[in-house]
């Protein structure tokens, strides 16, 4: 053997040796036999539940579980639901955990509608046993709930909310399907709920000046006041045409969101309660969300369409749609034609 070959094969020899270290190191279980329950929604694939994994510090290494659990053929066995995994496990046990119910805690399913509120989502949660209605609005008040990743996710330059502001936490409650335990600590629930969020938006671009928290209450304000979704990018574009030239929103449903019981119709009086949401008296976006926005929602507030519009009443035919106007005057022609103030 030449001295070549050789310097080759005791080349191959010490890459091979790091490589298996490194792979016996990456796979090691992590320290600790803490247990956390963890979600696996039904429409989520193999690879993120390797990424959501490796997020929550159950394994070092994403690709290496999603090697293994490919070669081993485990990674179609996996199943929905509520799981109770352990750190300190490693791969084999972790799929097991992974590919059965049986013991563990049945899985409640949750259905969040898009456009509903924290008080809403409170009750919600409380009939189906998963947690408290009032610790879910207490902790829903606060950002401190959240964990570091999910605060610098959402761009929270700081803890301090604006004046006035309700819940913390309204419009970051992703609307989806969920699977709860019962009896969870409310922060546990807004932690899953808020990584959805994370999840279903981090692909979406904001094409505006917004802050993300802005955007999040734009979108909110959108899903409120638009039940057509080819309709949501033409109200954002009236939002951020009356933003741009310093006009009051005037959205009733940052007035709605005020109300105890919302009203089929707002009356006059309606438009004068004293909030910092009421944007028929403040100037610019309320201090924050008043609920859980849609993707479509989002969407259109990140890119709202581009136009002349200030202006946009609700037709009264049965259609959900909207009159669109560029000046008052036309405004209170479709004001008076649907029967409107």
């Amino acid at each position: 053997m030449n001295t070549l070959l050789k310097r080759i094969l005791l080349i191959s020899l010490i890459v091979l040796a790091f490589f298996s270290i490194w792979i016996g190191y990456e796979t090691r279980p992590v320290e600790g036999r803490a247990e956390k329950p963890f979600i696996l929604n039904e429409k989520s694939d193999f690879q993120k539940l390797a990424e959501n994994l490796e997020k929550e510090g159950f394994i070092k290494n994403k690709l290496l579980f999603y090697i293994y659990g490919t070669i081993t053929g485990k990674k179609s066995k996996v199943v929905a639901g509520e799981h109770t995994l352990k750190y300190g496990t490693g791969y084999k046990e972790l799929l097991a955990d992974l590919s059965t119910l049986d013991r563990e805690t049945e899985a409640v399913e949750m259905i969040i509608p898009e456009g509903i509120t924290v008080i809403e989502i409170a009750d919600r949660l409380s009939k189906k046993g998963i947690t408290s209605r009032d610790e879910f609005l207490k902790t829903s008040k606060t950002w401190d709930s959240l964990r570091e990743d999910q605060f610098e996710s959402l761009q929270l330059e700081d803890k301090k909310l604006q004046k006035g502001t309700k819940y913390a936490m309204e419009g970051i409650l992703f609307p989806d399907t969920y699977f709860f335990e019962k009896q969870l600590d409310a922060a546990e629930v807004i932690r899953q709920m808020t990584d959805r969020f994370i999840e279903k938006t981090e692909s979406i671009e904001i094409k505006t000046d917004q802050t993300l928290y802005e955007w999040i209450t734009l979108a909110s304000i959108i899903e409120k006041e638009a039940l057509l979704n080819k309709e949501k990018p033409v109200i954002a574009g009236v939002f951020m045409n009356r933003i741009q030239d310093s006009k009051k929103l005037q959205s009733c449903s940052t007035v709605q969101y005020l109300l105890d019981k919302p009203k089929a119709t707002l009356r006059r009086k309606d438009l004068k309660i004293k909030s910092p949401y009421n944007t028929y008296l403040n100037d610019g976006l309320p201090p924050g969300p008043i609920a859980s926005p849609d993707l479509q929602s989002l969407k259109a507030a990140a890119n709202p369409e581009k136009h002349d519009y200030y202006y946009f009443v609700a037709k009264q035919d049965g259609t959900w749609s909207h009159y669109f106007s560029k000046t008052y005057k036309e405004h209170r022609k479709y004001t008076n034609l649907s029967g409107n103030y």
